[in-house]
C-alpha cells in the first residue's frame, strides 16, 4: 500500500546545499577583474522576474571563467549560477538552454564531489539527473505507431501486450488478473484469505483457475526489524509458499515481497536482499511462483533503488508502486514558473510541482534498472487521487488527466511494461482516495484509456499489436490507416496541443494525450512530423519517413542487359537511429572510454573496446574476424591483441545504424539471438548480449548512470 508523501524527506543538509548565491573562499586563486561587477549584477537580478537578464549575465560569467581549468573557486561560484540559469531558460520555454546549463551545473558539482571538497552525491548531483530526465522528455517529442508484432523477449509474462488488473475487492476486479494483499504478522494464514476472497470477491475463484494473481506480501513493520522478522520466520515462509504451490497451483502468482522498501525511514538494503533471496530460493520449488522486486517510484534520499536489487537469479519481474496526488503542488508548497521559486530541483526528484505533469518520466529510473537486468516491468500498484480529504479540494480533473496519461503511454513508451495493476481500494487512512467506485469520472477514464491504447489484454489468450516508434514500421500497403500517437511531455500545469504534419502539410490536430491520429495511407513515401505546444513550450519531433507499399514506379524505363540477371527484389536493410550514449562504463572500479551508442533504448559497444577494457582480467578474450564467413570470432581466456583505435572515447554525434549480417562465434560455436548493428563500418553489440556469450556480468548504477563490470568476485 502507498507510503505517505510526508515520508519522502530530504536530508537536513540539502537545504544548506541548495542555498542561493555564490560561495566566496580565500585561496591562492586570483579572480579575474571582470568577475566582481558581474557578481554584483547577479545579486541584483537574482530575485527579479526577468529570466532574460539573468541568463545574459550568467553567460558573461561563464565566459569569464571559461579560460580557467576547473578548480574549487570556479566550480563553487559557477554551479549555482548554472543552476539558476537553467531554471531561467525553462521559464522562458528554452529547453535546449535549460539542458545546456543543467549539464554545466552537473559538471561543476561533480568536480567538487570527485575532488572531496563537498559531497553532492545525494543532493545537487542526484536532483540534477532527475530534472534532466524531465527536460530530455520535453525536448524529444516522439511519434509512435501501432505496428509492433514482435513477441515479448522475456521468459515470463504475456507474449504480446500487457496484463491489467486491480485490487481483488475493487469495482474493476475481473476473472483474469487481480491484486491481493497479505501481511507479515497477520493472525490469519494465506489459506484463510484465499477462502475469504473466493467467498466475497467476484471473479476471484475464476482467477485461480488459470489466471494471474499479484500477491503482495507486505512487511507490516516497515523497517529493518520488520524485514528481519520475515528473514527469521522459516516455518511461516514455508507454510505460505506451500499454500501458493497447492491452493493456487493453477494460477500464475506474481509474488511481491517487501514492497516500497526504498521509501522506508529505516531500511537496510543488505537485510532486505537477504530476506528476498531466502524467499525466492524457497519459491523456486513451485513452478507457479514468479518473484517480483518492487520498489517505490521515489526513494528515500538516503538510498538508491539499485542498492536493494537482490540479483538476477532471484528476480523474475521488476515492479514498482507509483501514486499521484499532489495536484501540481510543490514539495514545499505552491510551485510556479518564476525566478523567485527555488525548489524546482526538489520538485523534480519527487515528481511534483511543474514536474507533476508526467507520471511516465517519473518511473524511468526503475524501467532502466529492469532494462539493465533484462527483466519485464510490472506496475505493481498505481493510484491517482481524486480528492484531498485534509482540505476538501476536489482533484478529479487532475486525477483523470494523470490516469489517462499513464495508462495511455506506460506500455507504449516502455514496451518492457507487461503488467499494470490499479490500487482500487476504498480509503482506510490518510488524505487521499483512489477508489474508482467513488469517482465516475475516474472510473470511465480508466476504461477508456485502456480500450483506446489497444494493447491491454482483456483475456489471457488474446494477441494484440503493440506500439513502436514511427521509424521502425514497415508497411505492406494493404492497410488503409495507421494509428499514431505522440508522446509530448511539456512541464507545467497546462493543456498541450499536438499537430501532425504529413508531407509538410497540417493533417491533424489533437488536444488530449496521447494525441491519437488515424493517418490515411496511400502508396508511396511520406514524411510525418509532430509539433507539440503548451504553456511557454513549443517542441517538435524528428521528421519520420513512412514507406507504404513499394513506393511509386520510376518515370524512366529501365534497360535490361543481354545476359539473364536475378531480378528478385532486395529487401532494404533495417536501420535505426544511433545516439551517443550518456552512460559510462567501469571495469573493476576503473572508468573506461569506449565508444557507445544508444539504439532503441539499449547501449551498443564495439567488441574490441570491451576486449581492451577486460584484457588482463579473468574475463579477457581475443577477437578476430573471418571475412569469408563474415563472422566475428572470440576466444575466451586468451589475451587480447591490440589492433589500434580501441577505447577512443565517447561518440560525438548521431548516426544511422544498419542491422549487421555478421555473426559472432565464441570458442568455435555460433551464438544465436545476438543483436548487432553496423555504424561506419564497425560492428556494435548490445552489452548484455556480449556478457551472456562471453561470460561476464553487467550491473547498473542508477546513481552514477554507469554500467559496471566486476571480474574480481
Amino acid at each position: 500500500m502507498m507510503n505517505k508523501l510526508a515520508r519522502r524527506l530530504l536530508s537536513a543538509a540539502l537545504s544548506g546545499v541548495l542555498m542561493a548565491g555564490m560561495c566566496m573562499t580565500a585561496s591562492a586563486f586570483t579572480f579575474p577583474q571582470a568577475f566582481w561587477p558581474l557578481q554584483q549584477e547577479l545579486a541584483n537580478v537574482r530575485n527579479t522576474s526577468d529570466p532574460d537578464q539573468y541568463i545574459a549575465i550568467a553567460e558573461k560569467m561563464y565566459e569569464v571563467f571559461s579560460p580557467y581549468e576547473l578548480c574549487k573557486e570556479v566550480c563553487e561560484n559557477m554551479q549555482f549560477v548554472a543552476k539558476d540559469a537553467s531554471w531561467a531558460c525553462e521559464i522562458k520555454g528554452d529547453i535546449d538552454g535549460a539542458i545546456m546549463w543543467a549539464e554545466r551545473q552537473y559538471t561543476y558539482s561533480k568536480w567538487l564531489t570527485d575532488n572531496g571538497i563537498y559531497d553532492y552525491t545525494n543532493s545537487l548531483l542526484r536532483l540534477n539527473l532527475t530534472r534532466m530526465d524531465y527536460l530530455q522528455a520535453a525536448k524529444n517529442v516522439t511519434v509512435y505507431a501501432q505496428t509492433n508484432n514482435t513477441p515479448s523477449p522475456y521468459k515470463v509474462g504475456p507474449r504480446t501486450g500487457s496484463w491489467f488488473g486491480s485490487a481483488v475487492d475493487g469495482t474493476k476486479a475481473n476473472s483474469n488478473y487481480t491484486l491481493a494483499y497479505i501481511n507479515t504478522g497477520d493472525s490469519h494464514s494465506l489459506s484463510y484469505w484465499l477462502n475469504y476472497w473466493k467467498n466475497n470477491c467476484q471473479g476471484f475463484e475464476e482467477v485461480l483457475n488459470g489466471g494471474v494473481v499479484e500477491l503482495a506480501w507486505n512487511i507490516t513493520d516497515q523497517s529493518t526489524n520488520g524485514v528481519r522478522g520475515l528473514l527469521n520466520s522459516d516455518s511461516y515462509i514455508q507454510e505460505t509458499l506451500q499454500t501458493i504451490g497447492s491452493e493456487m497451483k493453477d494460477a500464475t502468482v506474481l509474488l511481491r515481497v517487501g514492497a516500497e522498501m526504498n521509501n522506508w525511514d529505516d531500511s537496510d538494503p543488505e537485510v532486505f536482499k537477504q530476506a528476498f533471496q531466502k524467499v525466492a530460493a524457497a519459491a523456486r520449488s513451485y513452478n507457479n511462483i514468479q518473484m517480483v522486486f518492487s520498489p517505490n517510484d521515489i526513494s528515500n534520499m538516503a538510498y538508491t533503488i539499485d542498492q536493494y536489487y537482490p540479483g538476477d537469479e532471484y528476480v523474475d519481474w521488476v515492479g514498482m508502486s507509483t501514486y499521484h496526488s499532489t495536484n501540481f503542488r510543490g514539495f514545499y508548497g505552491e510551485a510556479s514558473y518564476s525566478m523567485s521559486y527555488e525548489k524546482a530541483y526538489d520538485d523534480s526528484f519527487y515528481g511534483m510541482g511543474v514536474y507533476d505533469h508526467d507520471p511516465i518520466t517519473t518511473i524511468k529510473p526503475i524501467v532502466e534498472l529492469a532494462r539493465a537486468h533484462n527483466k519485464p516491468v510490472m506496475i505493481s500498484e498505481c493510484g491517482f487521487s481524486y480528492i484531498d480529504h485534509s482540505t476538501g479540494v476536489d482533484m478529479t480533473a487532475y486525477a483523470a488527466g494523470q490516469m489517462n496519461f499513464f495508462y495511455s503511454y506506460v506500455n507504449m513508451v516502455y514496451p518492457e511494461v507487461k503488467a499494470v495493476f490499479y490500487f482500487d481500494v476504498a480509503r482506510q487512512e490518510g488524505s487521499y482516495d483512489y477508489a474508482l467506485a467513488a469517482s465516475p469520472t475516474l472510473s470511465s477514464t480508466y476504461d477508456a484509456a485502456i480500450k483506446a491504447n489497444g494493447t491491454y489484454l482483456y483475456n489471457r489468450n488474446d494477441t494484440v499489436t503493440g506500439w513502436e516508434t514511427l521509424d521502425k514500421p514497415s508497411l505492406s500497403g494493404s492497410e488503409k490507416t495507421l494509428r499514431l500517437a505522440a508522446f509530448a511531455s511539456l512541464p507545467g500545469n497546462h493543456s498541450t496541443t499536438v499537430k501532425y504534419y504529413v508531407d509538410g502539410n497540417l493533417a491533424h490536430t489533437a488536444d488530449k494525450a496521447p494525441y491519437y491520429y488515424d493517418m490515411p495511407l496511400t502508396p508511396g513515401t511520406h514524411t510525418v512530423r509532430a509539433e507539440a505546444e503548451g504553456g511557454q513550450f513549443k517542441q517538435s519531433s524528428q521528421t519520420y519517413t513512412v514507406q507504404v507499399g513499394g513506393g511509386t514506379a520510376p518515370d524512366v524505363p529501365v534497360e535490361l542487359p543481354d545476359e539473364p540477371v536475378d531480378l528478385t527484389p532486395v529487401e532494404p536493410a533495417e536501420t535505426a537511429e544511433a545516439l551517443p550514449s550518456t552512460h559510462t562504463l567501469k571495469v573493476n572500479g576503473t572508468a573506461q572510454a569506449p565508444t557507445v551508442y544508444n539504439i532503441n533504448g539499449y547501449n551498443y559497444f564495439k567488441i574490441r573496446d570491451l576486449a581492451a577494457a577486460l584484457n588482463g582480467t579473468s574475463k579477457q578474450f581475443e577477437v578476430g574476424y573471418d571475412g569469408d564467413s563474415k563472422s566475428v570470432t572470440a576466444t575466451t581466456g586468451a589475451a587480447y591483441t591490440v589492433a589500434g583505435g580501441e577505447l577512443a572515447g565517447a561518440a560525438s554525434s548521431k548516426q544511422t545504424a544498419t542491422v549487421s549480417k555478421d555473426i559472432i562465434i565464441v570458442n568455435g560455436e555460433k551464438m544465436e539471438n545476438v543483436s548487432v548493428y553496423n555504424i561506419d563500418g564497425y560492428n556494435y553489440f548490445q552489452l548484455r548480449d556480449l556478457g551472456k556469450v562471453l561470460g561476464f556480468e553487467v550491473e547498473w548504477s542508477a546513481e552514477e548512470q554507469s554500467m559496471i563490470i566486476n571480474t574480481e568476485g
